[in-house]
C-alpha cells in the first residue's frame, strides 16, 4: 500500500467519512485562492470578531509544506445538532478537530512524515477548504457554492492537515451532478443570494470556477441570513447555553447523496460503514 493510501486509511479509521489529498501547488493557484486576492476582506459573520483578524490578510504558508490532506465529516439532517453554533465552534467541528489531532499522531509516529496543523481561517493561515477538497478528488463545488460529495452531497464539514511530503493527489475526480439539476438550491434560498451574478465578479478577470460556479452567488445577501439566525437564536434542548442554528436549506434541499445512495458509483476514500 502507498504512504498516500496509509495516509487516508488512517484519517478513515479514526472517524472521517471522507479523506483525500491535493497538492499544495495545486491549491495556490486554485480558484478561491486566486479570486480572494482580487476581493479584499473575507471576514465571516457569526463565527470571529473582525478586530481578531490580520489588516492586512495575506496567505503565509510553510515551504516546507507539499500536500494537504482534506478530510471530510458528515453532517446530515437528522444530526443537526453538529451544525450548532455555541459560542466556542460547533460539535461537528470539534469532531473534525479530534479527528486530525489522531491522524496526525499516527502520520508522524507510524510513517515519519511531518505535518503541521493549519487554522481554520486563510487569514491565519488556513486554505480555502472547498477547493483544496475539489483538488483531493471529494466532489466538485456546486451551484449552491458549497462542495457536493457524491456520497453525502453538501451536508458535509471540512479540515486540513499540512503535510512536509510530496504525495500524490487523489483528485479531481470527473463528477458534476449540478449539470442537469433543476436548481433547487437556488430556489429554495430565503434571501436569494443565488438570484443574480454578484457584480464583483464582473470585474474579476478570472477563467476558473467561480463562487456559485458562475459568479450567480452573493455573500452580502447569505451573511443577511446567518445575521438573522443569530438574532433568532434559542435555547438548545440539550445544552444550557444560547446555540445558533445557521440556515442549511441549500443543503438539504439538494438531491445528491440522498437515500445512501453515491451518484458516482462510489470512491475509495469513503468511509465504508
Amino acid at each position: 500500500m502507498s504512504i498516500g493510501k496509509h495516509i487516508i486509511e488512517a484519517a478513515l479509521e479514526n472517524g472521517a467519512t471522507l479523506a483525500g489529498i491535493a497538492s499544495m501547488d495545486a491549491l495556490k493557484v486554485s480558484a478561491s485562492h486566486t479570486i480572494y486576492q482580487k476581493m479584499g476582506d473575507y471576514s465571516g459573520v457569526g463565527t470571529v470578531k473582525e478586530d481578531a483578524l490580520p489588516k492586512d490578510p495575506l496567505f503565509t504558508w510553510p515551504d516546507t509544506v507539499r500536500s494537504v490532506l482534506v478530510i471530510g465529516l458528515s453532517h446530515p439532517q437528522d444530526k443537526p445538532e453538529l451544525d450548532w453554533w455555541d459560542g466556542r465552534g460547533t460539535p461537528g467541528n470539534r469532531i473534525l478537530m479530534d479527528i486530525i489531532k489522531r491522524t496526525s499522531r499516527l502520520i508522524e509516529d507510524s510513517l515519519q512524515v511531518k505535518t503541521q496543523k493549519l487554522h481554520y481561517y486563510v487569514e491565519k493561515g488556513g486554505v480555502f477548504l472547498k477547493d483544496a477538497a475539489v483538488l483531493a478528488g471529494l466532489g466538485c463545488i456546486g451551484r449552491n457554492n458549497m462542495l457536493i460529495t457524491p456520497s453525502n452531497g453538501p451536508r458535509i464539514r471540512l479540515r486540513a492537515l499540512f503535510l512536509d511530503a510530496e504525495i500524490p493527489p487523489t483528485g479531481p475526480i470527473a463528477f458534476d451532478p449540478c449539470a442537469e439539476c433543476k436548481v433547487y438550491c437556488r430556489k429554495v434560498c430565503p434571501e436569494k443570494a443565488m438570484g443574480q451574478k454578484a457584480a464583483i465578479f464582473d470585474s474579476i478577470d478570472f477563467s476558473g470556477s467561480l463562487p456559485g460556479r458562475d459568479g450567480t452567488y452573493n455573500r452580502d445577501l447569505c451573511n443577511v441570513r446567518m445575521e438573522k439566525d443569530v438574532a433568532d437564536s434559542s435555547q438548545s434542548s440539550h445544552a444550557d447555553q444560547t446555540v445558533i442554528k445557521y440556515c442549511r436549506k441549500c443543503e438539504f434541499v439538494c438531491p445528491v447523496g440522498k437515500g445512501g445512495k453515491s451518484m458516482a458509483g462510489g470512491i475509495c476514500k469513503e468511509k465504508r460503514s
